[in-house]
């Protein structure tokens, strides 16, 4: 098992956190919102066992392909507004959020998990600006 990937389980199962391990290199840890009652976070090591850890939630919505442009321009209003995070619309009109850590071997666990929290945090405080540009 990669190192950093390890060393994030050992903390959720001490502190009690939910997951559920995907394969080799991802980590699913789920979360409910205030405005969206679902927030899956993937965790993503690095394959080579180097301390980067990309956090991927891609199950926030999809834009018809009529509001595909008022998708994107609420992810460029996102992106002006948070700058831990990065938002966009992929090939098959689905919103992703995504952000990449640089984690230090002693302190990754409670690294990763605050990343998970932070993106949380930041997709469910924008998801009425993405439900807005939907139904706008």
């Amino acid at each position: 098992m990669l190192k950093y990937k390890q060393l994030f389980l050992q903390y959720m199962e001490r502190e009690g956190i939910k997951y559920t391990d995907i394969d080799e290199r991802a980590v699913r840890v789920g979360y409910n919102g205030d405005n969206l009652n679902s927030i899956p976070v993937y965790v993503l090591f690095d394959k080579d066992d180097k301390p980067f850890v990309s956090y991927k939630c891609w199950e926030i919505a999809k834009f018809p392909a009529d509001k595909k442009a008022a998708g994107i321009l609420a992810c460029n209003a996102l992106n002006a507004k948070y700058r831990w995070v990065k938002f966009y619309v992929d090939d098959e009109s689905d919103l992703i959020a995504e952000m990449d850590t640089l984690v230090d071997e002693e302190t990754c666990g409670i690294e990763c998990a605050t990343s998970v929290q932070r993106i949380v945090g930041i997709v469910d405080e924008a998801y009425p600006v993405i439900m807005k540009s939907i139904w706008a």
